[in-house]
This record gives structure tokens, sequence and C-alpha cells, in this order.
């Protein structure tokens, strides 16, 4: 099957530069559409109206700048052209949102670099397509264990005396009606929930209750039950039978046989306490992802940027130098800089996920932290733990928390040593971090974003594990954190 073909936008007035860029990219990839805009306003109409995968735009054109276009690009990559000699503008267009920069050298050496930054941008976007797919797999394997509930509902009608049990001791609100919706029996749990009698289910059509849009579905499953078939679940809205008031419910019903005669059993959920908690759970879930997803762009952003930037200065020099004792020197030097690329990659694949914490547990990870920065401060750590594995997310929070710790202390503490106990008593986990530093006032850190973020995350980490903490610190005293994690060892088997 044949790509699909990416259409990127090259925003620019020189006609050469739009020609040299796209014979290039065209050479290299057939898939690719290489299309121009002369000006800003131009460039929105065309990402208004196309699929554009990524944008490549000279910094300046007549009627704007190019982080003008940020605000209508919805997540597509902007990647900008300057001229040699222009690095004052680079960090302004990066922090107005440019994905990266691209320096144009007058052999044109940089459409190789630039191709490469596209095809990079293109496989994030395809990674992204990727993951909705994989969400939709998700749901349709949802979509099969709520089939297999049923069937197992359907299993229960083998046995009538164990199905009263189960039906009277269930959670669950469960009302047995029959195949015209006439009330024949209900489970505890049902007259709890709606404050009702057995005596005035009877007497009481049960179809009015149902708000009126609901209806209409409700008798359409009643035919499919009516032909043995289970309809699965339904969201409806019920008004409380004592109080009048409008509750959201999830209903499942399946047809059986009660009493020798078919009949429709219903279970029926209050949605109120779990649309809370699913709403909670999704904004967790995006906020954790967000964050991650910053962190990411700010290391790629700090420590990959510049060395890929440097690299491309010396190897241009390289190239263009006919100096042998020159290119000697470029030569080592681009050298140390791939050699130092190679090592923040590295280091940011494992900030992301650390193998020493998976493979061998807390304390090897916590060992290979003190081994990391054992040229910048002295270290002591000390544990009862030994090759204990807990639950891989609290190894891994308490791994990150200790990490951020270390770091805020090299940075701003001015310290000698660094404290570091972990201990395991009775079902608890418990953390002291401390150094001997110049220490800080904590309410005016927390209450700068600017300097007490890293605190607020470390907080916000012990308490998404459902721990207590404690701050010591004060301006000259060194800063202490204490906190308590509840946990069970694990097999290594688990983690």
């Amino acid at each position: 099957m044949h790509k699909q073909t990416q259409n990127i936008l090259i925003v620019t007035t020189s006609a050469d530069v739009f020609t040299t860029i796209r014979e290039h990219f065209i050479s290299k990839d057939v898939d690719l559409v290489v299309i121009q805009a002369n000006t800003l306003s131009s460039a929105r109409e065309i990402i208004k109206n196309s699929t554009v995968s990524v944008v490549i735009s000279d910094y300046s054109l007549e009627d704007g700048i190019c982080v003008d276009l940020v605000p209508v690009l919805n997540k597509v990559p902007l990647i900008v052209l300057f001229d040699e000699g222009s690095e004052e503008k680079f960090l302004p267009v990066l922090n107005g949102g440019a994905f990266s920069i691209m320096v144009r050298d007058r052999k044109n050496l940089y459409t190789e670099s630039l191709y490469f930054f596209v095809k990079r941008s293109i496989e994030k976007t395809i990674q992204q397509i990727e993951l909705a797919r994989y969400r939709v797999q998700l749901e349709t394997i949802i979509e099969e264990r709520t089939t297999e509930l049923i069937e197992i509902y359907e299993k229960m009608q083998e046995n009538e005396a164990n199905f009263r049990n189960i039906f009277q001791s269930a959670g669950d609100c469960m009302i047995i009606t029959d195949t015209e919706m006439k009330f024949i029996e209900a489970n505890e749990a049902f007259y709890k929930q709606f404050d009702v009698s057995r005596e005035y289910l009877t007497s009481i059509d049960l179809i009015d209750f149902l708000m009126p849009e609901y209806k209409a579905s409700i008798f359409d499953r009643l035919s499919m039950l009516k032909q043995g078939t289970p309809t699965g679940y339904l969201e409806i809205q019920i008004r409380s039978m004592s109080t009048g008031k409008v509750q959201s419910f999830e209903v499942n019903s399946v047809p059986i046989v009660f009493n020798q005669k078919g009949a429709i059993l219903s279970i029926i959920r209050d949605l109120t306490e779990r649309k809370l908690m699913a709403r909670r759970l999704f904004e967790t879930i995006i906020q954790t992802e967000e964050q991650e997803r910053t962190r990411i762009a700010r290391d790629l952003h700090d420590e990959i940027g510049p060395l890929i930037s440097a690299l491309k200065i010396f190897t241009t020099s390289f190239l263009e130098s006919t100096d042998v004792e020159k290119k000697d020197t470029l030569a080592g030097q681009i050298g140390k800089i791939a050699r130092d690329l190679i090592d923040s990659i590295k280091t940011i694949s494992n900030d992301m996920s650390p193998h020493v914490l998976v493979n061998f547990g807390l304390v090897s990870a916590i060992k290979g932290i003190i081994n990391l920065f054992s040229d910048d401060i002295n270290i002591s750590f000390s544990n009862n733990i030994s090759e204990m594995r807990f639950p891989i997310t609290i190894e891994s929070v308490i791994y990150r928390i200790f990490k951020e710790l270390i770091n805020n202390t090299i940075k701003h503490s001015r310290s000698k040593n660094i404290y570091i106990d972990v201990d395991f008593i009775d079902s608890v986990l418990l953390c002291n971090y401390r150094d001997d530093g110049i220490g800080f006032e904590l309410t005016q850190s927390l209450n700068s974003q600017a300097k007490g973020m890293g605190i607020s995350n470390i907080i916000t980490r012990i308490k998404s594990l459902g721990g207590e903490y404690e701050i010591h610190t004060s301006p000259g005293n060194g800063f202490e954190i204490n906190f308590a994690i509840i946990t069970n060892p694990e097999s290594a088997d688990a983690n």
C-alpha cells in the first residue's frame, strides 16, 4: 500500500529557497508534497483549508514574523529558517512556540538537517495517530468484556434458588419485570436506593418514571429482550419515585426465566459517584501527560538542541575549511559534541524509564543517583529494605522525588553533605532526606512559582500515593523532608 502523502508548507518570498528545499525533499521522499506561501496571511489560509504536516518559515515576512503563525498551527510543528549571523533571534523564536530553528548556509547544506527535522516531526504525528488507534482497540476490548458479563448473567438462570440468594445479597439495584415492564420483584438495594416499598411498585407503571426522551429506546430494547437478545448497557435518567429528583443511572437488561415464565432482569447502577471519579481520573491523567511532555520537551530543547546546533556549525566549518590542522581540531570538537549528544540522549531516556529501577529495585536506583552526583557532593545513604521490591508506581515516584531533591540541593543550597534514609516498618515506607545547606523560607518559596515549582512537584507526588509529609527548613538551617507511604513488598517477578 502506498504511503500517505505529507504536505510541507514553506513560507518564504525566495523562489530559490523554496526550489532548493523542494528538490531536496522530493529526492529523498516522493510522498512529500512541498507547497509555498509568500506571506503569513496566505499561509494561514493554506493551514486553514489543507492538512499540513510541517511548516517551514523565514523569520521575517512582509506582514509579520514567523511566530505570528503559532496561534493557528494547532500543534503543527514550526521550523524557522535564519540566515547566518542571526543568533540573537533564536531564543525569542523558540520561546514563541517554534519547534526548531535552522541556519541557512551558503552551500545549502542545511537542507539535509532540515529534512531530518521534518521527518521526525511527521513520525511524531503518526505516533499520535497510532495512540488514538490503540485507544479504539482498548474500547473494543472493554465492549467484549461487557458481553462476557452479560453471558454470566444468562448462566445464572440455570439455578433459580442460587439466583435468588445472589439477587437479594447484591449491592447493585436489581429489578425483575415482565416483558411489558410490569413489576415482579426487586432486591433490597433497589428498595433502599429509590426509597419505595414492594406494594408501591406493584401499584404503579414503571415506565412513567423514565424521562420522556428515553422511552423510545426502552421500547426498542424491550422488543430485543422479548426475542431473547441481551441489550447491553444503557445510560438513562430516572425520576425518583419518592422525591421526584432526576438522577443518571446505568441499566443493563437481560432476558431470564423467573418462576417458569419469561421475564427481564435489569441491573441499575447510580452513575453520580462513578462520573465524578472518572472525571477526576481523566483530569489527573491529562495533567500527568502534559507535565511529562513539558519535561521531555524542555530536556530536548535545553540539552539536545544546543548540541545539535553546535554540531551543525562545526560540521559546516569542517566541510568549508581547507586547512588540514584546523580540520583536525574541528574533527576532535565534532567527536566530543557527538559523545555529549549520545550521553544526553541516554540520560533523557533513562529519566523516562530508569532501567536500574525496573530491573533491580529502589535501593540500586538510589545508589545510581548517588554515583551520578558523587563528583558534586557527598551523599550518605542508609536503608533496611535491601533487595525488597515494592509496587513499581511507588518505587518510581520515590526515585524521582529523591532525584529532584538532590538536583535542587546541588543547584541552590550550597550544601556539602546530603543524608538519605529509607526504612520499611509495619507496612509503612519511611523516607528522610536532609542537607546542610543555606535553607530557605518555605512559605515564600511555595508561593513563588519560579522558585517553588520543585517543592510543589514533590508534595504533589507524595500526595498522589496517599502519603504524609513534613518539611523543616529556614534560612541558614539546611533543608529536611520526611514522608511516609503505606505499602507492602512485592516479589521481583510482580514488578
